[in-house]
């Protein structure tokens, strides 16, 4: 994997700080977490308030995705078109942030060599969505998984 960061391994699922090229042309990262069930993976992208704003993870969820499936494949095995996106914010997200979590999903598609995001095609899931597409584990927050990894919070 092209990032150098840390990954913390649980029984439910694998986290890293994933660094990408943003298509701003500015350099951005997330937290990425990957949870396995049987042969799909549901990879949930946190933006972190240490990331700028201006290279936010909504705006380029292809960019996240294409270096998060580096990730993915090195440790999990997974194909591509086998894998469901998740964008997540919350009070984590911006220092001034004091919203509750959401979660979006974003539906990108796989061309063979690289994955496609269209905006029209976001849609906001509910917490137990999102526990259904975890096979029932729990997301744990982002400030114990960013402690995990050694990042400041």
């Amino acid at each position: 994997m092209t990032n150098d960061s840390p990954v913390f391994k649980s029984d439910s699922h694998l986290s890293a700080i994933v660094h990408w090229s943003h298509h701003r042309n500015g350099r951005a990262h997330c937290l990425v977490r990957l949870y396995r069930l049987s042969d799909q993976v549901t990879a949930v992208a946190s933006e972190i308030r240490s990331n700028s704003d201006s290279y936010g993870i909504a705006d380029d969820m292809a960019g996240v995705a294409m270096q998060a499936l580096e990730l993915a494949q090195e440790h999990l095995n997974v194909e591509p078109r086998n894998i469901t996106w998740i964008a997540h914010h919350g009070n984590f997200s911006y220092y001034d942030a004091f919203d509750p979590d959401t979660f979006t999903a974003i539906p990108l598609t796989w061309d063979g060599y690289r994955y496609q995001d269209r905006l029209e095609d976001h849609r906001l899931l509910t917490e137990n969505q999102v526990h259904e597409l975890l096979g029932g584990c729990i997301l744990e927050p982002v400030p114990a998984t960013l402690a995990h990894l050694g990042w400041p919070n």
